[in-house]
């Protein structure tokens, strides 16, 4: 990686411990568990709910810590069929998902998940990464009843988003005598099982409850059911303000961030690293609500160190929703004094990845002013962002991408912002814009832009390096 010519690293050791520190950053940003669960102990009383029965004038009530078989099937003939979401509308498929679900509208519980302690219960770690003195805290949200019967499943699926502050799903797993219906979730490519059947079969204490709660991009599935009847709850949950929020609680300080501050700090102290500035960037862990309409082109395409100076982001927004070890980054860089935004990477290059650029926009790009087909594209994409350096970590993925590689002269001359990739960039969160692009015949073409967080480096000897 190029440097600016007034340090320059100049021994094995000096580029050994940027290397070493990037390592200890990255290893300590790994994504952790992404659900939590357990069991809580509850009043008996926060095990009643009263339903109602279609031609009945009176409510049932059942208390799920004593019910009978005979009434568990009573609160599972007074469900209608589960439905889930696919593009925005309820489908009913009893080959993906067979349950039975009872509407808000329908039901009462007398369990409170605010004074029975199951927010506080959770907040530590869905909202693990997120300031302790910040303005933010968990809201939950009742949203459904479910009855899990024998041969009941619900296949691998991620929620349905209800509003941008949408962060996760707090599901109560009533202790109902049944076997199986175990949840897996998937993230990142590694999978989890949370067995609430056997978690409550083995309590020793009562009465008590199972919950599990997880961020909303999170895969997960429903196991079958083998005997007996699962009976949850499910909550949503949102990333609300803490001073205006309703029934919310302040939640515990997490736990210091300290490898990761300590590796960050000791980067920032070394005259080698970065020494002209430039970008600490990191791959979103998770997905996020994006903007899919175009900025127009900026006037200028350089790194701006004055704040007051930096043009509104439309991605701004996103910032605020992070989650587990993206907001973790954004902590810990502001712990050390470093500003973090949410841009999107796109690629100015051929599929190949041997040529063209990485570019940084602030949103969608702006395709009016292409007029010319792809090159045209290639040559707006430069004019609408930051261009940054490649640097070796991303090189090195590209080269995984492609299979192979060219060491080519770039066909354009820029003067890229150097750049460290501390975790890959994932297509979790991405955008596209369209162009008319001409072979043949014209026809439509598509461009994408994966979002990434970015901290912004001061040269050694400015603001917070000075």
């Amino acid at each position: 990686m190029s440097q600016p010519s007034e340090i320059i690293p100049n021994s094995s050791v000096e580029v050994k411990t940027i290397a070493a520190d990037l390592n200890s950053l990255r290893e300590s940003l790994e994504e952790q568990v992404p659900y939590t669960g357990g069991i809580h102990v509850v009043k008996p009383e926060d095990l009643v709910i009263y339903y109602d029965v279609d031609g009945e004038m009176y409510p049932r009530r059942i208390d799920l810590g004593n019910a009978t078989e005979e009434d568990l099937l009573g609160l599972a003939a007074a469900c209608d069929q589960a439905t889930f979401g696919v593009n925005q509308k309820d489908v009913l498929d009893e080959s993906y998902r067979k349950a039975g679900k009872m509407e808000l509208s329908k039901f009462a519980a007398r369990l409170d998940v605010v004074a029975s302690g199951l927010v506080d219960a959770i907040s530590a770690d869905i909202l693990e990464g997120q300031d302790a003195d910040g303005d933010k805290i968990l809201r939950a949200e009742l949203y459904k009843l479910n009855v899990y019967g024998p041969d009941s499943f619900f296949k691998a699926h991620k929620d349905t988003p209800r509003g941008e502050t949408m962060i996760g799903s707090l599901v109560i797993i009533f202790p109902t005598s049944h076997t199986g219906g175990a949840l897996t979730l998937e993230h990142g490519g590694k999978t989890w099982t949370f067995d609430s059947a056997a978690e409550l079969s083995a309590r020793a204490v009562s009465p008590a409850l199972s919950y599990v709660a997880f961020y909303s991009d999170v895969t997960h599935a429903v196991e079958r059911v083998q005997t007996g009847h699962r009976v949850t709850l499910t909550y949503n949950l949102f990333l609300v303000d803490k001073y205006t929020a309703r029934g919310g609680v302040i939640r515990p300080g997490p736990s210091p961030e300290s490898a990761a501050e300590s590796a960050l700090r000791k980067l920032l102290a070394n005259p080698a690293f970065l020494p002209g500035g430039g970008f600490l960037a990191y791959g979103l862990s998770h997905q996020y609500p994006m903007p899919q309409y175009p900025i127009p082109p900026p006037k200028q395409r350089k790194i701006l160190t004055d704040a007051q100076q930096k043009p509104a982001s439309q991605l701004g927004p996103v910032l605020r929703l992070l989650k587990g070890s993206d907001a973790r980054v954004r902590t810990v860089s502001a712990r050390v004094g470093l500003a973090t935004q949410v841009k999107l990477l796109y690629h100015s290059g051929t599929n190949s990845h041997e040529d063209g650029h990485d570019v940084l926009a602030d949103g969608p790009i702006h395709t009016e002013d292409v007029h010319a087909g792809f090159m045209d594209l290639l040559d707006e994409i430069e004019k609408m962002g930051v261009v940054i350096e490649r640097g070796e970590e991303r090189t090195l993925e590209l080269r995984e991408q492609a299979g192979w590689w060219h060491d080519e002269v770039p066909r354009r001359v820029h003067d890229p912002v150097p750049v460290h990739w501390v975790t890959k960039i994932t297509e979790h969160t991405r955008v596209h814009s369209t162009y008319i692009a001409y072979g043949n015949d014209a026809s439509i073409g598509h461009v994408y832009g994966n979002a990434a967080l970015f901290a912004q480096v001061p040269a050694f000897g400015q603001g917070i390096r000075g």
